[in-house]
C-alpha cells in the first residue's frame, strides 16, 4: 500500500493501522494536522478509521492532506466569531419577538440562541484544549478595555444563562427579554475578546503542535 500524505511519499506499508501512525507522527513533526484522508481516491471507509486493521484493509494508495496547525486553530475560532455575531442577531429577535408579544416565534429564536452559544462553548474548550492554552487564566481586554479573565469569562456567561433559563422556566417575559437584550448581549462583546485573546495566544506559540 502507498502511503501519501500532501505531495510527500512515505514508507510502503501492508498495514493500515501502521500506515495511520507512520502519518500521524510525519504531521505532528511538521506542525501540521491531517484534515482528510482517501483510500484510492475515495474518502476512507469511516469504520477503518474506527478499527484499523493490521492488513492494507483491500487499500491499494492512502492519500492524506494535511493544513497548517495554527491556521486552522484560528480558522476554527474566526468561525466562532462568526457564530457569535450570528447569535446576537438571534438574541436581538427574540428579545423583540418577545416585547411584541410573539412568544412561540421568540422560543424557537431562544433556542438557536441556546445552541448558538453551546457551539461556541465547544469550540473554545476544543480549541484550547488542541492549542494548549488554559483558558482559566487568559488576560482578557474587551473592546471598552476592561480586563478580565477566561475564567470570569466562562462564570459570567453561566451566569447569564441560567438567569435566561430562570426567567423562561418562571414565564417572566420582561425579565426574560432584558436578560437577552442586555445580559447576553455583553457576553458576545466579552467571548468575542476571548476568542480574538485566544488567537493572539497561538499567533504568539508558532509552534504549538497536537
Amino acid at each position: 500500500m502507498q502511503l501519501w500524505i500532501d505531495d510527500t511519499q512515505l514508507d510502503t506499508t501492508d498495514n493500515l493501522e501502521a500506515a495511520f501512525e507512520i502519518a500521524r507522527k510525519h504531521a505532528e513533526e511538521s506542525g501540521r494536522l491531517i484534515i482528510d484522508i482517501q483510500a484510492d481516491g475515495q474518502p476512507i471507509d469511516d469504520a477503518l478509521l474506527d478499527e484499523p486493521p493490521t492488513d492494507a484493509g483491500g487499500i491499494t494508495e492512502l492519500r492524506l492532506t494535511t493544513t497548517d496547525y495554527n491556521a486552522f486553530l484560528i480558522e476554527t475560532i474566526e468561525t466562532a466569531k462568526d457564530a457569535l455575531e450570528s447569535t446576537r442577531g438571534d438574541q436581538i429577535e427574540a428579545a423583540d419577538q418577545i416585547r411584541t408579544g410573539e412568544m412561540e416565534p421568540a422560543i424557537e429564536s431562544l433556542k438557536a440562541v441556546l445552541e448558538g452559544w453551546h457551539a461556541v462553548r465547544d469550540v473554545v474548550g476544543q480549541s484550547a484544549a488542541l492549542a494548549d492554552i488554559n483558558v482559566d487564566t487568559l488576560e482578557i481586554i474587551d473592546a471598552k478595555g476592561t480586563k478580565t479573565t477566561g475564567a470570569q469569562c466562562v462564570d459570567a456567561l453561566s451566569k447569564a444563562l441560567a438567569e435566561v433559563r430562570n426567567c423562561l422556566g418562571k414565564s417572566d417575559w420582561a425579565s426574560l427579554g432584558d436578560a437577552i437584550e442586555y445580559d447576553l448581549d455583553d457576553q458576545v462583546n466579552t467571548w468575542t475578546a476571548l476568542l480574538n485573546a485566544m488567537i493572539q495566544q497561538i499567533q504568539n506559540n508558532p509552534s504549538t503542535t497536537a
